[in-house]
């Protein structure tokens, strides 16, 4: 573990892919986005929360309604940001706090002149 703290982008760049795994395996909704319902001739756009593993499926059925599933779902602009931010931003925040904190001991730990 101590090896990968001296590597910062690599543990970044873990906690990236591993924020994308659980994103996508466990139904967490939390980028905003809009549900498309269709039935017979009615469509209803409804705004809502959506999760990452509604694309590929799992957890669809919390987004039933009235027993109808969404026919399709988008992300709003919002939504892209938040995605951005969540599983690009936090993981460079992560592996920069460690760089930093790598180089401030290194200095420490320079000989004086």
């Amino acid at each position: 573990m101590k090896a990968l703290l001296k590597k910062p982008m690599i543990l970044g760049f873990l906690i990236g892919v591993l924020l994308l795994v659980l994103c996508v395996f466990v139904p967490i909704p939390m980028y905003d986005g809009i549900f498309h319902y269709d039935h017979e001739l009615v469509h209803i756009e409804t705004e809502s929360k959506v999760a990452l593993s509604y694309y590929f499926g799992f957890g669809l059925n919390k987004t039933m309604a009235n027993g109808i599933f969404p026919t399709r779902f988008e992300l709003k602009p919002m939504g892209y940001a938040l995605f951005i931010l969540i599983h690009v931003g936090l993981p460079a925040l992560i592996a920069i706090r460690f760089k930093m904190s790598n180089a401030r001991k290194e200095i420490e730990n320079s000989p004086n002149e």
